[in-house]
């Protein structure tokens, strides 16, 4: 489970839940969650259409069941049987809201009953919405989830950059909508420490060119003995004259409430500090003290990825009872020193000296005291590790290859935020790594590295780019500059990827020649069969996780035509084209056979392209093999109710040591639907 981020509901609900209750419906499906707490069914919103929604989408068992009741999406109670069939241990979808079993001892689980078929989300963005007043993450950098309980129902924290004072909090029950409630820390927090390190005083702004102290990139997690733990990474808005030059300063420190509450942290202690002389730009050898992600082992172990920019990132193994170092470094909690500029830049000497880059790229492991492993090497900064537990990989005929299987996947953000932001990773079977590409090998094959924007020497697995749909009905879903990302899995099994683009809906910032202002945006990821991650292109709309069959993707796709946008290693911006997944398993394109699709098992696809040449963005991907899922989406290219498919690359090249095993590229494609009118409910499956 991604970070066991959220806050369990009582552990003797999960021990209520059979294993078909917590893996089956519409919360699961790609092996990747082992700790459903609450489950998700489905019911059929457009009935009598012909298309039987599948029994394991509709119903779920849960054992012991004694008595429940039933609750509309609101939390208004319902009569029995209007939003689910409840009989012997079998519960059975009816209509939207959500039911609680009290089962066998008296634990409580809960049932969300939502429509297989995503109504509209209303969640356009607005021209003119800034950070705060937004209700759409406009203007929201950096963000990172929780999960809480709340009058029994879940809600989400999200913790943001913050600039001047304390990161940014906002509130949802929906991740559609949310609502800003002010800043984790205030000016009347003691930070001490902080001040003295960074040189700046704590303000309430931070104007352009005057000293003060930025709060960047957080992560939130549940503390071991009680409320939450806020790693976050205060930095200096100009640079500090040392002995060594004018440097920007930074340090990543842990905060601590009781509460989710604006202004409710205290300072804990500090992890890691960076000094950086400005005139050795941001791809020089240095370690940056920003940007905290935390990940647990399934056995309990506590570890930060954290960085950086030239030299890679890096992870720190963490004491989960105090959430500090495990090490000797920054003993005493709240009351530890800092570390001198020039003790932390003797640690800098130390990994150069040591050879770093050449040990790295060569043996895919490098361990240095102070900023602990290497995970990463390269312009890339924002780490983000995900935890799957009994992922099981099998091939496009059914065969199991492997599993079931605990995997770590990383993510990126490879070049500068400014121009050229790319979402990278890779995957490893060890929380630090070697995190390889899809067919990454031994030694320093497939490794997570970059480079610069198009290099050769750019590996790993590339999730997502600037794209576009063509003939879309607006310009706001482009997606450019996709990164600095969350992954995090909520109590149902929904697995979340949350990253800032930018939107033209925002004003007409431009930085590099790109414009739009920054927002933040939720989208769905699943696990392809082979167990890669896999991004739904479109926003989040309230779609639930759930297979979808040959028979009902077809029924809603205009003449089997299909928009199809596919990665490179380069940050130009791919334009969607158009195929056709043609009865009897071909792909055309322009009326020309270019390969072949099949789908198989719970909803996944496999293509194999035979003439890439055909589609430029095809052929410079590299790629000739994809799997990946199909999965329900509200098209907001379409503005209606439809279904995407997202691929990763799986093009194996028979010598391990060829270049095309060092990366993967992201395949998306959205239906073209034809999806209409409204649901059995009154809901519009299309805005018009």
């Amino acid at each position: 489970m991604n970070k066991k981020k959220f806050v369990a509901i009582a552990m003797s609900s999960l021990l209520a839940v059979s294993a078909l209750a917590m893996f089956a419906g519409c919360g699961g499906g790609n092996g990747g969650s082992t700790e459903a707490l609450v489950s998700r069914v489905c019911y059929d919103n457009i009935p009598g259409d012909g298309i039987s929604i599948p029994d394991s989408a509709t119903h779920i068992t849960v054992e012991g069941i004694a008595s429940h009741k039933e609750f509309t999406s609101d939390g208004k109670e319902a009569a029995s049987g209007s939003v689910a069939k409840v009989e012997g241990n079998t519960v059975t979808a009816v209509s939207r809201g959500y039911v609680l079993l009290t089962v066998a001892g008296g634990a409580t689980v809960r049932v969300d009953v939502e429509p297989a078929y995503v109504t509209n989300p209303d969640n356009e963005y607005k021209t003119g919405d800034d950070s705060q007043s937004s209700n759409m993450l406009g203007g929201t950098h950096d963000p990172s989830f929780i999960e809480v309980e709340e009058n029994g129902q879940p809600a989400y924290y999200l913790f943001s950059t913050g600039w001047a004072q304390g990161n940014e909090i906002r509130k949802s029950t929906d991740l559609i909508y949310w609502q800003y409630l002010g800043k984790a820390t205030s000016t009347a927090t003691k930070l001490d420490k902080i001040v003295a390190w960074v040189g700046e005083p704590n303000k309430t702004t931070s104007p352009d060119g005057e000293a003060s102290l930025q709060w960047w990139a957080p992560d939130i997690v549940p503390a071991r003995n009680g409320g939450y733990w806020l790693y976050t990474c205060c930095v200096s808005n100009i640079t500090h004259a040392q002995e060594f030059g004018n440097c920007s300063m930074a340090c990543i420190v842990l905060f601590h409430s009781d509460s989710l509450q604006p202004g409710s942290f205290e300072y804990q202690g500090v992890l890691m500090q960076s000094a950086i002389p400005g005139t050795e730009g941001p791809t020089s050898d240095n370690v940056n003290s920003i940007d905290p992600q935390i990940i647990y082992t399934p056995d309990g172990r506590m570890f930060m990825a954290y960085g950086s920019f030239g030299s890679g990132d890096w992870m720190l193994e963490l004491d989960p009872a105090t959430g500090l170092r495990t090490d000797n470094f920054y003993k005493g909690g709240a009351d530890a020193e800092f570390l001198t500029p020039q003790e932390v830049r003797a640690q800098r000497e130390k990994f150069i000296s040591d050879g770093y880059r050449d040990v790295f790229a060569n043996e895919g492991e490098y361990v240095h005291e102070y900023y602990g492993r290497m995970i990463s090497l390269g312009n890339m900064e924002a780490p983000v590790i995900a935890r799957h537990d009994n992922v099981v990989m099998t091939d496009e005929n059914g065969k199991q290859l492997a599993g079931p299987k605990t995997y770590y996947y990383s993510m990126h953000s490879y070049n500068g935020l400014a121009e050229h932001y790319q979402m990278w990773g890779g995957r490893s079977e060890d929380v630090f790594g070697t995190y390889r590409s899809v067919y990454g090998t031994a030694e320093s094959y497939g490794i997570v590295s970059n480079s610069s924007p198009s290099a050769a020497n750019n590996y790993g697995n590339k999730y997502m780019g600037r794209f576009s749909w063509s003939d879309k009905t607006s310009n706001n879903i482009d997606i450019i500059l996709p990164g600095h990302n969350d992954l995090f899995t909520n109590s149902v099994g929904t697995n979340l990827a949350a990253y800032i683009t930018r939107s033209l809906a925002y004003g007409s910032q431009t930085t590099g020649g790109y414009k739009g202002g920054f927002v933040s945006q939720v989208h769905q990821y699943y696990l392809n069969s082979l167990g890669h991650i896999v991004i739904n292109p479109n926003r989040y709309g309230g779609e639930v996780n759930r297979a979808v069959s040959e028979q009902e993707l077809f029924k809603y796709t205009e003449d089997r035509t299909f928009k199809m946008v596919v990665m490179n290693n380069d940050d130009d911006l791919k334009v969607s084209v158009e195929v056709k997944l043609e009865e009897g398993g071909k792909v055309t394109s322009e009326g020309d056979e270019i390969g072949t699709w099949k789908m198989y098992g719970d909803g996944y696809i496999y293509f194999h392209f035979t003439n890439t040449e055909a589609i430029d963005m095809l052929y410079a991907s590299e790629e000739t093999t994809f799997y990946g899922v199909v999965r329900p989406a509200w098209l907001e290219d379409q503005n209606r109710s439809g279904f995407t498919i997202t691929c990763m690359g799986a093009t194996k090249y028979d010598d391990p040591t060829d270049y095309g095993n060092n990366r993967s590229m992201a395949m998306f494609m959205n239906n073209v639907s034809t999806m209409e009118g409204r649901d059995s409910e009154g809901d519009r499956l299309a805005k018009v």
